[in-house]
C-alpha cells in the first residue's frame, strides 16, 4: 500500500486556498511556474427569476493561467529602483538599505534582460562594406589653400569678412574633396525650385504623430515658458558676456574674446543676431533666448542619437525626458554657455553612431564638422574629439569591424581633418595668445593657480567617483546652474537611468555591440572637463561641465521605459491588464514631469531669486528715474563690499554701457549737481548715507523692502536745486 508523503518534507508551491504571496516568491526564485487554480463558478439566480447562467465549455477545459516569472521581473526592477531613489534623496536617513534595495533592482532587472522579458530594440547595421578614403584632387587642393588663406586673414584675433568667405569656402571645400556619391548642385537647385513654384506639405497625423506633437509642445514649455523670470535676476558672468556682445556689435568681430579669463565667440554672435532680429537689446533676455534656443535644438540630436541606440520609441522617451528635466533646463536658461557643449556632442554623437552602422563616409564628415564649429562654443567641449576618436576605437576592436578597420579608420581621418578646418580661426589664436586662450584649463587641471590638494590620481579618482554619483546622488555646490546638494536628475529619471545601465551592460554582454559600450564608456569621458578640476576638486560635479553626458544620459534613462512597453504587449494579452499597465507607465511619466516643473519653477527659481543680489529691481528704480525727474547720469549706486554687481544694474536700467558704482569718497563730487539725483545704498551703509545727509540736506529717504529677506536697500532723492540754493545743508563739515 502507498503512503502518504509527508506534507512538511514537500512542500507544496500552491497551498490548497490558492497561492500566497510567499508561495510566488518561492516559483520565482525556482524559476517554475506557478499554477493558479480556477475559482468555481458560483450559482447566481437574477432577481428576476431568470435561470443561473451556464459555466461556459472554454473555462472547464482551458489551461490553467500561471504566474510567470516574465510577470514579476521588471515591474520589480522599477518599484525596488524608484523606491531606493526617494530614500537616497533623503539623504538624512541611513543610505545602506537603499543601496541594496537597489542591488536588489539591478539584479532583477538584469534576470529580466537576460530571460528577455522585453525585447529591448537595436538597429542593425548595415551589411555593406565601406568604401576606402577616395578625395577629389581638386577640391583637396582648393580646401588646403583656404585653410592656410583663413589661418592668414585670422590674424590680430578678428573675423573680416575676408575671413569668414574663406573659413566657409575652404569647409565645403573639404567636405566635397571627401564626400562619397555624385554631387549633383544643379538637379539640387532644380528641385528646390521647383518646390518653391509649388510648394507643399503633407502631414499625416497619425497616434506616433500626436505623442511627437506633444512632446514637442511640452519640451517647448519647459524650455521657454517663464523665461524672463526664471532666473529672474543676473550673476556677475552674464555682465562680462553682454559687455562682450556691446563689444562685437559696435564693430569688435573678434574670434576669442579675452575679457573674464577668455571666452570662445559663438555665443557673442549668436547674442547679437537674437537682438538685431528680436531687438531684445543688450540684455539679459537675449542671452537667455540663444541659450535656450541652443538647448532646445540639442532634444532632436538626442532624439537621433537615442534611435541609433534602442529604437523610435526610446528616441521619443529621450527626447522628452531630457526637454522636462531640471538639469538641462536650469543650465540652458542661465544664460551662458553651458548648453553650447551638448549642442554638439549630440550630432557629433549622432553622425558616428549613423555612420558606423550605414557604413556611411558623409556621415563622418558631418560628424568632423560639428566637432570643429563646437570648439567655437564652450571650453569643455575640447574633450569631444577624444570621446570620439574613442568611440571609432570601440568599434575597431569588436567582431563587427572585421573587414571595416581600414575603411573606418580612414574615414576617421577625414573627419579629422574637416574638423580641423573649422577650427582654423581658433587655431590662429592659440599661436597668437596661448596663456589666455588656454589659461581657464590651465588654472583647473594644472598649478597655473594654486597647488594642486593632493595626489593628481586620487584627485582624479575621487573627481570620477563623485562626477558619476551626481546623476542620482549630489550635482555639487554651485547655485548658479543646479540646485546644491541634490540630484541632477529627479528620482523618476533617476531611477531609469540606473536601471538603463544595467539594461546596456547586459545587453552588451549578450551581444557584444560596440555602440552600447561606447554609450556607457562616453559618460565618464564626457565628465572630464568636470572631473579634470584637479585644482579645485570643490568644483566637481559641475552640472555645466558635465553638461556633454546628457546625451548618454536621457537615453540610458529611456531604455527601461521603452522596454516597459514592450513588456506589456508581449506579456499580457488581457487589453484591460494592458491598460492598466501603461496607464502606470504613463504615470511615471506624468511624475516626472511634476517633479521637473516643481525643481525648475519653484525650488530653483526661488532659490537663486533668495541667492542672487536685487539688481534688477534696482535698475527698475534707476529707469523710472530717468523717465520722469532725473536722468541716468545723475543716478548712483553707492559702493558697498560684498554687495551688488553695479553693472548689472545699467543693464537692468537700460543703460548696459555705464557702471553706477560711486565711492563714497566721492560722494563730495556731486555737490554742485543742480539736477535731480538718485543715490542707491546698501541698508547697512549707515557711513554713506550720514555723508549724503550732510552733503544734501533736502534729500528724501525712502526704504525699500522687497519680499526677499535680506535684500532691502535704500533710495535716498535729492530734489533738483535753482541756482541761488546752497548746496550743503546746515552743520556740514566742510
Amino acid at each position: 500500500m502507498t503512503q502518504p508523503s509527508d506534507p512538511l518534507s514537500h512542500p507544496p508551491l500552491v497551498s490548497g486556498d490558492g497561492p500566497t504571496v510567499l508561495d510566488g516568491f518561492r516559483a520565482l526564485l525556482r524559476g517554475r511556474r506557478l499554477a493558479i487554480p480556477q475559482e468555481p463558478v458560483p450559482d447566481w439566480v437574477p432577481a428576476t427569476g431568470m435561470p443561473p447562467v451556464p459555466e461556459p465549455v472554454a473555462a472547464q477545459t482551458g489551461p490553467p493561467m500561471r504566474l510567470r516569472g516574465a510577470y514579476l521581473r521588471l515591474p520589480a526592477a522599477f518599484l525596488l529602483a524608484l523606491i531606493a531613489q526617494t530614500g537616497l534623496e533623503r539623504r538624512g536617513e541611513p543610505q545602506i538599505a537603499w543601496l541594496l534595495l537597489y542591488a536588489a533592482a539591478a539584479v532583477l532587472m538584469a534576470w529580466a534582460v537576460w530571460a528577455r522579458d522585453a525585447t529591448w530594440l537595436v538597429p542593425g547595421s548595415s551589411s555593406a562594406q565601406g568604401t576606402p578614403l577616395a578625395v577629389r584632387p581638386t577640391f583637396l587642393l582648393a580646401a588646403f589653400l583656404l585653410t592656410v588663406l583663413t589661418f592668414l586673414a585670422s590674424s590680430d584675433n578678428t573675423f573680416r569678412t575676408s575671413t569668414v568667405v574663406l573659413w566657409v569656402g575652404a569647409m565645403a571645400s573639404g567636405i566635397v574633396a571627401f564626400w562619397e556619391g555624385e554631387l549633383s548642385p544643379r538637379r539640387w537647385l532644380a528641385r528646390a525650385w521647383g518646390w518653391l513654384r509649388t510648394p507643399s506639405l503633407h502631414f499625416r497625423l497619425g497616434a506616433w504623430g500626436l505623442a511627437v506633437a506633444g512632446a514637442v509642445a511640452l519640451t517647448l514649455l519647459f524650455r521657454f515658458a517663464y523665461l524672463r523670470s526664471v532666473p529672474v535676476e543676473m550673476v556677475s558672468d552674464p555682465a562680462e558676456k553682454l559687455l562682450d556682445v556691446a563689444d562685437l556689435e559696435s564693430g569688435l568681430t573678434s574670434i576669442f574674446f579675452p575679457r573674464n579669463t577668455g571666452r570662445e565667440a559663438l555665443q557673442f554672435y549668436l547674442a547679437a543676431a537674437t537682438d538685431a532680429l528680436l531687438g531684445t537689446g543688450i540684455s539679459f533676455l537675449t542671452l537667455k533666448i540663444g541659450t535656450a534656443l541652443a538647448g532646445w535644438v540639442t532634444l532632436i540630436f538626442v532624439y537621433l542619437f537615442a534611435r541609433e541606440v534602442a529604437g523610435r520609441q526610446a528616441a521619443l522617451l529621450a527626447f522628452l525626458l531630457a526637454g522636462i528635466a531640471y538639469w538641462p533646463n536650469v543650465i540652458s536658461r542661465i544664460g551662458l554657455r553651458f548648453p553650447l557643449y551638448p549642442l554638439f556632442v549630440a550630432p557629433a554623437m549622432y553622425f558616428l553612431a549613423r555612420g558606423i552602422r550605414r557604413r556611411s563616409r558623409n556621415d563622418f564628415l558631418w560628424c568632423g564638422l560639428f566637432i570643429g564649429l563646437g570648439l567655437h562654443g564652450y571650453s569643455p567641449t575640447r574633450v569631444l574629439p577624444l570621446v570620439i576618436a574613442f568611440g571609432v576605437l570601440v568599434f575597431l576592436l569588436h567582431r563587427e569591424a572585421r573587414g571595416q578597420r581600414k575603411a573606418i579608420s580612414s574615414w576617421l581621418v577625414a573627419a579629422a581633418l574637416i574638423a580641423l578646418i573649422a577650427l582654423t580661426p581658433l587655431l590662429r589664436v592659440s599661436i597668437e595668445m596661448p596663456d589666455q586662450l588656454f589659461f581657464r584649463v590651465l588654472t583647473r587641471i594644472g598649478e597655473t593657480e594654486r597647488e594642486l590638494p593632493g595626489d593628481p590620481l586620487q584627485i582624479f579618482l575621487s573627481n570620477t567617483w563623485n562626477g558619476l554619483r551626481m546623476f542620482g546622488w549630489d550635482n555639487g555646490e554651485v547655485w548658479v546652474n543646479s540646485i546644491p546638494h541634490r540630484p541632477a536628475l529627479d528620482w523618476v529619471t533617476a531611477a531609469l537611468f540606473h536601471l538603463g545601465v544595467v539594461v546596456v551592460a547586459v545587453r552588451y554582454v549578450q551581444r557584444r555591440s560596440w555602440l552600447d559600450l561606447f554609450t556607457l564608456l562616453s559618460i565618464p569621458l564626457l565628465l572630464l572637463p568636470s572631473t579634470m578640476a584637479l585644482a579645485f576638486p570643490a568644483e566637481n560635479p559641475a552640472p555645466n561641465r558635465a553638461a556633454g553626458a546628457i546625451v548618454p544620459v536621457f537615453t540610458l534613462a529611456a531604455i527601461p521605459l521603452a522596454g516597459m512597453l514592450d513588456w506589456i504587449r508581449r506579456q499580457w494579452s488581457s487589453r484591460l491588464s494592458r491598460v492598466v499597465w501603461a496607464l502606470l507607465a504613463g504615470m511615471l511619466l506624468l511624475i516626472a514631469v511634476v517633479l521637473n516643473y516643481r525643481l525648475v519653477f519653484g525650488e530653483y527659481a526661488t532659490q537663486f531669486r533668495r541667492s542672487a543680489w536685487n539688481t534688477g529691481q534696482m535698475g527698475e528704480v534707476i529707469r523710472s528715474f530717468a523717465a520722469s525727474t532725473g536722468s541716468y547720469r545723475t543716478a548712483h549706486v553707492v559702493a558697498y563690499p560684498y554687495w551688488v554687481d553695479t553693472r548689472l544694474v545699467g543693464i537692468h536700467a537700460g543703460d548696459p554701457l555705464r557702471d553706477y558704482a560711486v565711492w563714497p569718497s566721492d560722494l563730495a563730487n556731486f555737490e554742485g549737481e543742480r539736477q535731480a539725483q538718485l543715490f542707491i545704498l546698501n541698508s547697512q551703509d549707515q557711513e554713506g548715507l550720514e555723508t549724503l545727509r550732510q552733503l544734501f540736506a533736502s534729500g528724501t529717504l525712502i526704504h525699500y523692502v522687497p519680499p526677499e529677506e535680506g535684500h532691502d536697500f535704500l533710495i535716498y532723492s535729492v530734489p533738483a536745486r535753482g541756482p541761488q540754493e546752497g548746496s550743503r545743508g546746515p552743520g556740514a563739515v566742510r
